[in-house]
């Protein structure tokens, strides 16, 4: 019998956003490398039918700026989006809850999107200051 083992650089357990406390979606380094971001770069956020549910958004990184797009910023060695808007819209309270999403590469229809699974807690009291 022949053992084939993972390696674990292919797996994406440690590619993450968050939701700031400002609304903002900050992306940590292994999202950062492994979506190619920078600030020259824009993010589409949408989701499913089963939104309700499950709270899964979904996002692509384009080089082209629209009226469904965020701009991606950059602060210190961080790169974020502004999605306050979004995230108040949608009903997501990322001031009292922490909000981190774990990024997996999905496909539909042959192309290519990222999924924001959501794991959430009550924040601490020393985020809330």
């Amino acid at each position: 019998m022949k053992i084939r083992f993972f390696k674990s650089v292919d797996m994406d357990s440690n590619v993450k956003a968050t939701i700031h406390i400002s609304g903002r979606l900050g992306f940590n380094s292994n999202a950062q490398k492994k979506l190619n971001i920078d600030n020259s770069k824009f993010i589409k956020i949408g989701f499913g039918e089963d939104f309700e549910k499950d709270k899964i958004l979904y996002f692509v990184i384009t080089n082209e700026e629209d009226e469904e797009t965020f701009s991606i910023a950059k602060a210190g060695e961080y790169f974020y989006a502004n999605t306050k808007g979004l995230f108040d819209s949608i009903g997501i309270d990322y001031e009292h809850q922490k909000v981190i999403y774990d990024i997996t590469e999905v496909i539909f229809d042959e192309e290519k999107y990222y999924k924001l699974k959501p794991r959430i807690r009550e924040r601490k009291k020393d985020d809330l200051e």
